[in-house]
């Protein structure tokens, strides 16, 4: 007798069989296997496999992932439905029992907002008429600017630059003036800038030997390392900096790992800052690795400790720290440059890091990645800009050191964002992204709702010299001129020069 369809379990083994010939066995049903057998209700996910994701079909509630299962589908919350529900004041939000809403959106009372203002008369959430830039005030900084830092280097309470020049092997200043113009004193560029390892592309500001003046940690791409440049006192024991930074001192992470990025954070509670950098080993694959330096209070860092991490041939190219679980334990995601996944490594307190988890980018070419909160649920979430298909990428933190599935958000065709940085550029209350585009020499904002997800991109302008570079790497924000209002930087490769973009926003 000819049997339609057969499915058998012999212990570990599933047997499906069509007909009576091309039976297929699966020993020992995988979560990864991309194929839908043991308790599973949909492809990899349900039953013991985790949870999927909306559409996908379930069993039971706990089949699915931030949804619920109804008629054997995983189906949308009421406040993540994309329709506005009876009690909402706007599209799933408003109303008390949904997320607040952005700004422009309509509300009844302020407590539907999350500015926390609902403006009379239009009955919408207060926010910013427009988002809208002056043109780039460009600063000549060093030959192949690629990244920056924002911070207060001489602590007085304004926002000062620092642009690293990844073939000058250097770092130029910039000092706020702090007169509310937005203009910055070249303090060093060019022949003066501070010298790092070879090819700096990525580092951070942070006081690393405590003195209460910030220094600068670079990642040395051709130096295979990184360098410190401690910040240097007006007199000893003030507190505050000039400005100016010491010699470097280097510290070799791996042969032929070529360093890209880094970031900083104490990560054994000794309360010395660490650092963890991302080795993409492009053209020496078995080297692709992250490296970790323990620091000292002293301000200097110990012998890396240094690890593969991610699939068989990744390219780890960026890093993000912070507490993902609520544990006041510093954990750590990291963006492959070429597979995709963001790596997420929860940590134990003591340094050490438990088993990777990946989570898929969404988008091509993951690169600068960091931890911010988008959705104000007071969970960290990432936020990385992908270069190969100029898009955004949002994992949001469930706040148990787990994420929900990538949410992508265009930045405009061909744009190929490198870096981003987090502000709310309209003051609706919600973070707002600013993207620095490698593919078009320009600037976007992409104004967030609250949940994760942007208005449509908007076109900053160009921040590289349209007639000369038309590549923007590197991008900071902060308040240069004192207005309230976020303005941003770009570093700018193809013209050796940064620009400031100071905010016309009303």
């Amino acid at each position: 007798m000819r049997s339609k369809n057969i499915l058998t379990c012999l212990g570990a083994a599933v047997v499906a069989c069509v007909g009576l010939a091309g039976c297929v066995f699966y020993l020992n049903p995988l979560c990864n296997d991309q194929v839908k057998n043991g308790d599973e209700t949909g492809i990899d996910c349900g039953g013991k496999c985790g949870r999927c994701d909306i559409g996908e079909s379930c069993r039971i509630n706990n089949d699915c992932d931030e949804s619920n299962c109804v008629n054997g589908t995983c189906t949308a919350f009421p406040c993540d439905n994309g329709k506005q529900g009876e009690q909402e004041t706007d599209v799933d939000c408003g109303g008390g029992t949904c997320r607040q809403c952005s700004g422009g959106r309509h509300c009844l009372i302020g407590s539907d907002c999350f500015s926390g203002v609902c403006v009379a008369g239009s009955n919408t959430c207060s926010e910013l008429a427009t988002v809208s830039f002056a043109d780039a005030v460009h600063y000549p900084s060093g030959d192949k600017t690629y990244t920056m830092f924002a911070g207060d280097l001489n602590g007085d309470g304004h926002v000062d630059l620092v642009a690293a020049n990844e073939q000058a092997n250097s770092l130029s200043v910039y000092l706020n003036h702090g007169d509310g113009t937005g203009t910055f004193q070249s303090l060093a560029s060019g022949d003066t800038a501070f010298l790092t390892g070879p090819y700096p592309t990525g580092g951070a500001i942070a006081d690393f030997n405590h003195d209460g003046i910030p220094d600068v940690v670079t990642a040395d791409y051709h130096g295979d390392s990184v360098s410190i440049l401690l910040g240097t006192p007006t007199m000893m024991g003030s507190g505050k900096g000039t400005g100016a930074l010491a010699a470097k001192t280097t510290y070799p992470s791996i042969e032929g790992g070529e360093t890209s990025n880094l970031d900083v954070a104490d990560l054994d509670g000794d309360g010395n800052l660490d650092v963890i950098t991302a080795n993409p080993a492009v053209h020496l694959p078995s080297a692709a690795s992250v490296s970790q330096f323990m620091g000292r209070a002293d301000g200097t860092l110990g012998p890396p400790i240094t690890a593969a991490i991610g699939t068989g041939s990744s390219q780890p190219y960026s890093v993000a720290i912070g507490d993902f679980n609520g544990d006041l334990k510093k954990d750590v995601a990291i963006s492959d440059l070429v597979n995709g996944p963001i790596v997420v490594r929860l940590g134990n307190g003591d340094g050490t890091f438990q088993p990777e988890v990946l989570y898929s980018a969404g988008g091509q070419g993951a690169t600068i990645l960091i931890a911010r909160d988008m959705n104000l649920d007071r969970n960290l979430d990432l936020v990385c800009a992908n270069r190969g298909s100029s898009d955004v990428t949002v994992l949001l933190g469930r706040g148990d050191g787990t994420f929900r599935k990538a949410i992508v958000s265009s930045t405009g065709k061909n744009t190929s964002p490198y870096s981003l940085e987090v502000a709310d550029f309209n003051l609706d209350g919600v973070p707002d992204v600013v993207t620095a585009n490698f593919g078009t020499g320009t600037g976007t904002i992409l104004l967030g709702i609250g949940d994760g997800h942007f208005e449509a991109a908007i076109d900053a302008g160009p921040t590289a010299n349209p007639a000369v570079g038309k590549i923007s790497y590197g991008v900071a924000a902060g308040d240069f001129n004192g207005d309230g209002k976020p303005d941003f930087a770009t570093t700018n490769p193809g013209d050796n020069d940064i620009s400031i973009k100071l905010s016309t926003s009303h």
